[in-house]
């Protein structure tokens, strides 16, 4: 097995499948990754451009190419010292006729031998029994006046109902048993006749063990647990044993068969489980890995999850650590300045009379979403509650609607994603959470929703003397709180109050806080000791398939924390010349949102005048502007999207960036982000440099070698220019040069590259090597040394020097004073100028050390 040292993500789909990936083989290892980190490559829905919708997660895609395309990719990748980690979805399935799973539950019902194997609700109140698909562009009984639900012959032979392109199956014993000719001559007079009047057709529909249903009573009355609120992605139980070994059948013989060194889950937030899923994963695995003859704990595991704030991944769980949204929250806190808060807080209410307030936007988001996107979720969950009521004398009269403020005031304040009860009851980090939860909860809450609080905090938390039907009540409950926290945390948070809170929108990003605005020195350092401590080969990434907004543009960002002032008057000017365009501008707070991302993600080549540039950046800042207007949910949204406010912003941005009236604006705007530009780079390389040399395993998102000034999906999973990136790393301009020339992208490539060639030549001195912070540089300068016994690694970057008014990467000597770090007397390998450093006292000068860089890496010679 290849020895886990950094990771490249590839986001596989039809127009780059498992031939384009191993065509780029050549590079990826030159460049020095040591995996390739797939998305999934199981069978989804055709034109699935990521894979998350599976269908069928016992074969390979064939629009990947299949599995002979895969195992000659892993053939090559081996050949060149390259491993494969893939990308496991076990939380769910999507409901597609090509999922045969689900196909056999609609048709078989609850006699089907995979009904079970969803997380289903057949006795839902008011459900008559049946699966309620919400499918339907209008109510069932019109859909079917109107022909557009109607039989057809599948290409089987089968009878069918279809809904536009939808098919769905016909359980057979409602069918008649009739010759073919008979039976098309009914199938055509059902279809006939419904249009009439006729019942009969409607009378088929309803005997079927689902019922279709109008779309927009989904969230009311859907009775399958499903991935957030995506209808037609179904939720599995893969806690179930069968469940679990249909899912994993297929990646564990790629890893048996050598092919495959580690797995990432996704959304582990979403099993009933997860602790006794990875307990049993990591157990598999160790089985598979023992065929090669590796050692458990050898193979990678890794879990997507998100962190909030002072959390920590439960210590009975099996795996090697987190994808990195902790690493991308902490390396981009460190780079912004304290200070910048209050006063562009205080900016964003006086522009978009918000309140500033993270938390107060998101408690807010949950209610919606509650009574939205999740009511469903939410109502199963106070069933549930009412289970437990009813069999305690001291809530036997609590109501339903009691018990459902009281939930919803809980989850209105939980400050995790969700907690992990195990058969006991909570642990002591469930217990805290549950308990600061409740104390915000309580407050100004009148008598009655105390009572059910304080039941619904005895639910929750341990057993104690109950029954054994109340304890098993208890398990179902803390289950389904616990499946309805996590997706509701993700869609308050991420995909609501990141589009409504614009204070700045570099710490709006997945795995963030946007309260915790920043990191001193000191807090990152203690993140990464703790990292080196508890998962040591956890990933550290800084971009990925789900970013809101690219790493480097986010590093321009956090200029602005330095700069509130500045950043006051430039929106001052871009205000007083919007007047002068001829289409009406938006509100101001979509507005504010607006410049901050025209600015930070200025394409650094394009020019005013440059119409075919401009015209593609309009399209790609719409994109943009279109999905969070409708994330936000305030003047449009998914589900009620609202056209002349839409069109509205659409005509805006054009004007601003494609018409000539917008010329002046536009100029303002090319400066601003000239302005932010240099010290956004000196940000960027500072936050690639960190990644590839703390504790941790850095992973690379695809393209990233140059600076990614990307926006959120599907913008940040454009086509990469590999071409472009093989001329960057094969640049032979020194590191001087490199810097002058920055612009380019080709020193950020390069910075990657020398640092991945330092890891593959001292694996042991980033696996295991200690983590030793440096002081005597202030805040101004992060560094740290990296030491194995044998060999030491001097890192040092430089933050918050946007105030230098340095138009270079280089800060000037000015900048340091007197500043120096310890540095043992010694022969040094300067690893980015490429060239040796004798090292003669015991301090080295920040003025000496950082004289002609940023960011400076020192390799000791053991000669």
């Amino acid at each position: 097995m290849t020895p886990l040292r950094a990771t490249l993500r590839l986001q596989l789909h039809a127009g780059f499948d498992f031939r384009a990936a191993t065509a780029q083989l050549p590079y990826f290892a030159a460049l020095g990754v040591s995996h390739l980190y797939l998305s999934p490559i199981a069978a989804a829905v055709p034109g699935s451009t990521h894979g998350y919708d599976g269908i069928d997660p016992t074969r390979i895609s064939p629009e990947l190419g299949g599995e002979d395309a895969f195992l000659a990719l892993s053939h090559r990748a081996r050949a060149l010292g390259l491993g494969l980690i893939l990308d496991l979805v076990p939380n769910h399935l999507a409901t597609h006729p090509g999922n045969a799973w689900w196909w056999d539950v609609l048709k078989q019902g609850r006699r089907s031998r995979h009904a079970g194997w969803f997380d289903l609700d057949w006795r839902a109140p008011g459900h008559d029994g049946q699966l309620w698909l919400p499918v339907l562009d209008r109510p069932c009984a019109q859909a079917v006046s109107d022909g557009l639900l109607r039989l057809e012959f599948a290409p089987d032979g089968q009878v069918q109902l279809r809904h536009h392109e939808h098919p769905f199956p016909l359980r057979p014993q409602t069918l008649p048993s009739l010759s073919p000719a008979a039976l098309r001559a009914w199938v055509d007079e059902l279809n006939a006749q419904a249009r009439e009047g006729d019942p009969r057709l409607q009378r088929l529909i309803d005997r079927q063990p689902y019922r279709l249903a109008w779309w927009r009573v989904g969230n009311d009355m859907v009775n399958y647990r499903r991935f957030f609120d995506i209808t037609t992605l179904v939720a599995l139980r893969v806690e179930l044993p069968a469940v679990f070994d249909a899912v994993h059948a297929l990646p564990l013989r790629l890893v048996a068969e050598g092919h495959v060194d580690g797995v990432r889950i996704d959304h582990i937030d979403g099993l009933a489980d997860p602790a006794g899923y990875l307990r049993r994963l990591r157990a598999r695995l160790d089985q598979a890995g023992r065929r090669r003859g590796l050692a458990p704990g050898t193979l990678a595991l890794y879990v997507e999850k998100i962190l909030a704030p002072g959390e920590a991944l439960p210590e009975d769980w099996a795996c090697d650590g987190t994808t990195g949204y902790d690493f991308m929250d902490q390396v981009g806190g460190v780079l912004h300045a304290r200070g910048g808060r209050t006063p562009l807080r205080q900016l964003w209410r006086a522009q978009s009379g918000r309140s500033g307030d993270f938390g107060q936007e998101q408690r807010q988001a949950r209610e919606e979403i509650l009574r939205g996107p999740l009511q469903a979720e939410f109502i199963r969950t106070v069933r549930a509650q009412m289970a437990l009521a009813r069999l305690d004398p001291a809530t036997r009269e609590f109501s339903p609607q009691m018990l459902a403020r009281a939930l919803a005031c809980l989850l209105r304040e939980y400050p995790v994603y969700r907690s992990y009860a195990n058969a006991d009851g909570l642990d002591a980090a469930g217990r805290t959470h549950l308990e600061e939860a409740l104390a915000r909860a309580r407050v100004g809450q009148p008598q009655a929703s105390l009572a059910a609080l304080d039941a619904l905090a005895r639910w929750l938390g341990e057993d104690g003397d109950i029954s054994d039907s109340q304890r098993a009540l208890r398990r179902i409950l803390r289950r389904r709180f616990e499946q309805l926290s996590a997706p509701l945390n993700a869609k308050a948070v991420e995909d609501t109050a990141f589009y409504r809170h614009g204070v700045l929108l570099s710490r709006n990003e997945v795995g963030s806080e946007p309260d915790h605005f920043a990191l001193t020195t000191a807090q990152f350092h203690e993140a990464c000791r703790r990292r080196a401590r508890t998962h040591p080969r956890a990933l550290l990434a800084t971009a990925t398939h789900d970013h809101k907004r690219g790493e480097d543009v986010r590093a321009r960002l956090a200029v602005l924390s330095e700069w509130p002032a500045w950043w006051r008057e430039q929106l001052r000017g871009f205000d007083a010349l919007v007047t002068g365009l001829p289409v009406p501008a938006p509100d101001l707070g979509d507005a504010a949102m607006l410049w901050q991302t025209v600015v930070a993600a200025w394409p650094l080549a394009l020019a005013v005048d440059d119409h075919g540039g401009l015209a593609d950046y309009a399209a790609r800042v719409w994109q943009w502007q279109c999905k969070a207007l409708r994330e936000a949910k305030l003047r449009s949204s998914w589900l009620d999207p609202q056209p002349g406010y839409e069109d509205r912003m659409h005509a805006f941005i054009d004007a601003v960036l494609v018409s000539r009236a917008g010329l002046p604006l536009r100029r303002a705007l090319h400066r601003a982000a000239r302005h932010i530009a240099v010290p956004g780079a000196r940000n960027g390389l500072a936050q690639a440099c960190l990644r590839l040399t703390v504790p941790g395993v850095p992973d690379l998102y695809q393209g990233r070698e140059g600076w990614d000034l990307s926006l959120v999906d599907p913008d940040n999973r454009r086509e990469v220019d590999y071409a472009q990136r093989q001329r960057w790393l094969d640049d032979r301009r020194d590191w001087p040069t490199l810097l002058h020339d920055w612009a380019d992208g080709a020193v950020k490539a390069q910075l990657i590259a020398r640092l991945l060639r330092v890891r593959a030549e001292h694996p042991r001195l980033f696996a295991e090597g200690r983590y030793q912070p440096l002081a005597g540089a202030g805040e101004r300068v992060l560094a740290f040394l990296r030491d194995d016994g044998e060999r030491q690694l001097l890192v040092a970057v430089a933050r918050l020097g946007a105030d230098t008014g340095a138009h270079a990467l280089a800060l000037p000597a000015r900048t340091w004073g007197q500043a120096a770090l310890p540095c043992a007397p010694g022969r040094y390998r300067d690893v980015l100028e490429q060239r040796d450093v004798v090292q003669r006292g015991r301090r080295i000068a920040l003025s000496t050390l950082l004289a002609r860089s940023p960011v400076a890496v020192w390799l000791s010679s053991t000669d």
